[in-house]
């Protein structure tokens, strides 16, 4: 069994540091003029802590300190829970200021309408107007098509020659038939798994939003929350349209890139990148930028 990797936050005399395997980064205290610990808004996200820096001038030693506006940051990839804030929060008051806590400023919902009587079937919600399904990891089938009647007419052949063939050509022709007829078996089969409902990867665009959806996960970013999308080698990223985005949104912190792009998990493929280039410009939502390659 492999050994874990020790990943802490070590709160002690000196100041805070990061621990993942060996010390990553570490603030001493007279660089922070004080420390917030902050709910997350999504349901059992557990709260994280922001630092403030003391003066201006300081830069994140690490990316898991990620920078927000109004120049804090967040201590991301460490989520602190009900029985550990009294503990972090009087560690912190021992060496610094401690402000009130506070809550990561969501979205505020409209309120809802009054409900109005309804039959006793309700159709199920659709998909909004305008939205564009891509298969992520889609293969070509036209021209996998192709590549499996090419080898069929070479195994006619092979198959030709190794009945009525002299017999010092049978055994490679035998060899020959074996490997064209594996491999398109294999290509077959690649294919047809990547249209599984365990293996399918969709990503749906609309005026919405974007939605990312495998078997085991769904990643799902409003419009409100993009700024700007881009797709460097065929990867689709966007750039969060707030400076609190980690506060807000601390479920996709691993998707976070080192110039505060967030890159979606999986490459599209080659038939996947030509319809997105085909169907982006139509819903691609107001006021959201697009910056290709």
């Amino acid at each position: 069994m492999r050994k874990p990797v020790r990943d802490e936050l070590v709160i002690d005399a000196a100041g805070i540091s990061r621990v993942i395997g060996g010390v990553v980064w570490a603030v001493r205290w007279d660089e922070l003029g004080a420390a917030s610990v902050v709910e997350s808004t999504e349901k059992h996200g557990g709260r994280q802590i922001v630092l403030a820096p003391a003066r201006d001038g300081f830069e994140s030693r690490h990316q898991s300190l990620v920078p927000l506006g109004r120049g804090d940051y967040v201590v991301a990839g460490i989520r602190l829970y009900e029985p550990e804030v009294p503990r972090v929060r009087e560690a912190l008051a021992k060496h610094i200021g401690v402000e009130v806590e506070r809550v990561a400023a969501p979205q505020v919902p409209a309120p809802p309408p009054i409900p109005a009587a309804v039959p006793d079937w309700v159709p199920p919600p659709l998909e909004p107007t305008g939205a564009v399904e891509i298969h992520v990891n889609a293969w070509n089938r036209v021209l996998l098509r192709w590549v499996q009647l090419f080898a069929l007419m070479i195994e006619l052949g092979l198959g030709a020659a190794i009945e009525f063939g002299p017999r010092e050509v049978r055994t490679a022709c035998i060899v020959v038939f074996v490997v064209v007829f594996g491999a398109t078996t294999w290509l077959e089969l690649g294919e047809r798994q990547s249209r599984a409902r365990k293996h399918r990867v969709t990503l749906t665009l609309s005026a919405a939003g974007i939605r990312w959806t495998t078997y085991y996960r769904r990643i799902v970013v409003s419009r409100p929350e993009i700024a700007e999308l881009r797709t460097p080698t065929r990867l689709l990223e966007f750039r969060p349209a707030n400076d609190d985005f980690p506060l807000t949104r601390p479920d996709l912190e691993r998707l976070r890139q080192d110039d505060g792009w967030y890159r979606l998990p999986l490459a599209l493929s080659a038939t996947a990148s030509k319809e997105f280039d085909a169907q982006i410009g139509d819903v691609l939502p107001g006021g959201v930028r697009l910056t290709v390659g």
